[in-house]
């Protein structure tokens, strides 16, 4: 397993690239559409300065043993985050507006200031609770919380530009450890309309190989480590199109048009999975 402060220097080496990246894009391109319905390549860098602002303040405060809420926000695990991610996505917009040509500074700017918090934690620090307005997270899942934002958004912007856009294949470890802590059964809920508890099986090839179960009971999921109990329905494919279909960058139906995914077992339920 990649230790904490390996997992820190890979977020930094890759908001460093990423920035690099941004940087060489030609003026043009930054209006282009991304895999974001509604937003340009421009919105989506406001979007991660967001975040990075957001991923630095609730940090600072984990740090300090304070966990609580920043002014203004609900409790943890309160919101509705059907709602937020609305809101969200026009102050995006907004902030692009605002900042106008300092838009790629200023992302270099709040890569930096995180890049910087992190490098000053030690051991100690790693599973200090953090407030996140959909559940309190630990220092830990924070940074690979950053890391995926950043290669799901590139990947965002790459696709529309580039035919063979690929996620960061070094980064995908990283991004399996955050869908079982958090993402799984918070942002991505598949099979909630399942009445009995179903196990689906996702037996992952190509980087990082595994194997995941996704339970779903009483309408909720979590993923897990695949078991020795039998699954219902196992689904085959490589580990970015398992990341892609849990970011909903790709639908289910997507990928089995696509030759990306083979379903083996009740196809009822896998049919269900998709809804």
């Amino acid at each position: 397993m990649t230790s904490p402060q390996e997992r820190i220097q890979l977020l930094k080496s890759e908001s460093d690239r990423l920035m690099q990246f941004l940087s060489a894009l030609p003026a043009d391109a930054w209006s282009n559409p991304t895999a974001c319905e509604a937003w340009e390549v421009r919105d989506v860098v406001a979007h991660m300065i967001m975040g990075g602002e957001m991923f630095t303040g609730n940090i600072t405060r984990g740090l300090a043993n304070d966990p609580s809420p920043s002014a203004g926000m609900q409790p943890a695990g309160s919101v509705d985050m059907a709602a937020r991610q609305v809101a969200n996505a026009k102050r995006a917009i907004d902030i692009r507006e605002s900042l106008g040509e300092q838009l790629l500074t200023s992302f270099g700017e709040r890569c930096d200031d995180l890049d910087r918090l992190l490098a000053e934690t030690g051991p100690q620090d790693w599973e200090k609770p953090c407030f996140h307005p959909a559940a309190t997270l630990s220092v830990r899942t924070y940074v690979d919380l950053r890391i995926a934002e950043l290669i799901v958004h590139e990947w965002d912007i790459r696709s529309k530009l580039e035919s063979s856009a690929h996620l960061r294949e070094v980064c995908l470890p990283a991004m399996m450890d955050v869908l079982s802590a958090f993402i799984v059964g918070y942002l991505f809920n598949p099979g909630s309309k399942l009445e009995n508890t179903v196990r689906y099986r996702f037996e992952l090839s190509g980087a990082a190989p595994s194997k995941h179960d996704i339970v779903v009971e009483g309408g909720k999921a979590h993923l897990q480590r695949a078991s020795s109990a039998s699954p219902d329905v196992t689904f085959r494919c490589d580990t970015e199109t398992f990341v892609l279909l849990a970011y909903e960058r790709i639908t289910m139906a997507e990928a089995l048009e696509g030759g990306r995914i083979a379903v083996e077992g009740n196809r009822e339920l896998a049919d269900e999975f998709a809804v």
